[in-house]
């Protein structure tokens, strides 16, 4: 049967030489496991440190089935060497987690433009030397048509994941309850959060958000000009738990 492997960070080592592409369509037995795709690329099992299927967190034990969408992950947080948040960015990528409006106030099932997303991920990935973007659109571009019971998993996960990241950036030009779990989530896990949003006075943008600002450009222009990466550094600490990666995504 026939299923999608995309490989991240230095997973994409492992490509077939000469491979430029990071995303595969690969042949598995009907009765794989998730452990089957990394085989086929030799990737060695502790380099592998998440797996999801279907935008579902998984395991290399996880059974396959056609059709399915498998993402790779190498290690990015964890382990016990202490490094400098100057050190940090020079070891491994900053995850940053790119949160915004996807319904917002609508009363249908539609969901607003996703461009922003892109214009974000473009925008860190242009200025900063190591970082993975954790987009949630990108992870569930089809949650539109989730039953409740996935959506509720899918919401819950996504805010879990912008807690655990260095940092989180949130694109509301209006208000957005999914946006507001994630932005509380980073701020209890002491994360720094930067929101593009002209809700200034908006409780959850006022009191949760690092640092506010009024559109794209002037966002983009704060990352151009080093200070994203210096909030960064400064949010990381004298001391933080990293792993060392060998080489940037």
């Amino acid at each position: 049967m026939k299923i999608t492997v995309k490989l991240h960070g230095i997973l994409r080592d492992y490509r077939p030489q000469g491979v430029k592409v990071d995303q595969f369509e690969i042949d598995v037995d009907e009765t794989a496991l998730v452990s089957q795709t990394i085989k086929h690329f030799d990737i060695p099992a502790q380099r592998v440190h998440a797996v999801f299927v279907n935008g579902e967190e998984a395991s290399l034990e996880s059974p396959l089935h056609a059709d399915d969408h498998v993402r790779l992950f190498p290690p990015v947080v964890g382990g016990s060497a202490q490094l400098s948040g100057t050190d940090q960015a020079d070891s491994r990528p900053w995850r940053i987690f790119i949160g915004g409006i996807m319904q917002g106030s609508r009363r249908e099932n539609t969901i607003d433009t996703q461009d922003y997303r892109r214009i974000i991920g473009q925008c860190l990935c242009s200025q900063l030397h190591h970082v993975e973007v954790i987009d949630p659109f990108e992870l569930h571009p089809n949650s539109i048509g989730y039953d409740t019971d996935e959506a509720r998993r899918t919401l819950i996960t996504l805010a879990q994941t912008a807690g655990q990241a260095d940092a989180v950036v949130v694109f509301v030009p209006e208000a957005s309850m999914g946006t507001a779990l994630e932005m509380w989530e980073a701020y209890r896990g002491g994360k720094p959060i930067f929101a593009i949003s002209p809700l200034v006075y908006n409780w959850v943008v006022r009191c949760l958000a690092t640092r506010v600002f009024a559109n794209l450009e002037e966002f983009g222009a704060f990352v151009a000009s080093g200070d994203f990466e210096r909030s960064l550094r400064s949010a990381a600490g004298p001391h933080s738990e990293q792993t060392v990666l060998a080489s940037p995504p």
